[in-house]
């Protein structure tokens, strides 16, 4: 875990908390609201044994914790249906962890260096607001996510003939690509919102359709226009 992430993040999560305390509007209905803020996604915790691996063992060429885990900086556009119902989209990105460092490199001793690349996260959500406090709003949001996109590499396999002899060699493009649905709760006020959730699916590139794959987060956002 990057300590320096977790810090920033921290101070910007409390920056947030500390801003909450003025009359939210209520004049939203057929409005967008944008707004921009970090969420830092803690280590995922899942069920393992080397029997729920997927075929393609995908697991094998990155950190599965640390590609999924740490800041991201999340953009939201959020239209009001009514006062009290929103849908949004997000879009999250983060410079990230692709493919880890390989020691073995065409069967000979090497390290080849950790791929790094700009990912992004996409979330088509609902939220709904319960006035329940004089000077904010509590929030349930539900959606869902389309996790690590550009996180495509390149995979290259021998081909092999019947005597067992490597006759060439095939390159297939893979990614980390998938789906999961994102669930959270918080506080809005007219300067912006916390809030906390989880990330959660049960069909990754990692394992097969049996092992649910958990994310959990927190963040905050600012709200930085209206239309």
């Amino acid at each position: 875990m990057n300590k320096n992430l977790f810090l920033l993040t921290t101070i910007l999560f409390f920056v947030c908390y500390c801003c909450v305390g003025q009359e939210n509007r209520i004049d939203r209905k057929g409005r967008f609201y944008f707004s921009l803020g970090p969420e830092y996604r803690i280590t995922p915790f899942y069920k393992f044994s080397p029997t729920t691996r997927n075929a393609r063992n995908f697991s094998a060429y990155t950190n599965i914790d640390k590609q999924n885990s740490g800041t991201a900086v999340k953009l939201d556009i959020e239209y009001f249906i009514t006062k009290k119902l929103g849908l949004g989209f997000s879009n999250s990105f983060r410079y990230d962890l692709v493919i880890s460092e390989f020691t073995n490199i065409d069967g000979l001793s090497g390290v080849k260096e950790a791929d790094y690349k700009l990912l992004f996260d996409y979330n088509i959500y609902l939220t709904y607001y319960f006035k329940v406090f004089s000077k904010g709003e509590f929030f349930v949001n539900a959606g869902v996510s389309l996790m690590n996109r550009n996180s495509e590499f390149s995979v290259k396999e021998p081909i092999v003939d019947q005597t067992g002899t490597i006759v060439g060699e095939i390159y297939t493009i893979a990614d980390f690509n998938y789906f999961a649905n994102r669930i959270s709760i918080g506080y809005k006020n007219k300067i912006g919102k916390i809030f906390l959730g989880i990330y959660t699916t049960q069909l990754t590139p990692y394992f097969d359709v049996n092992t649910r794959f958990n994310v959990p987060f927190i963040g905050c956002s600012f709200d930085i226009g209206k239309l």
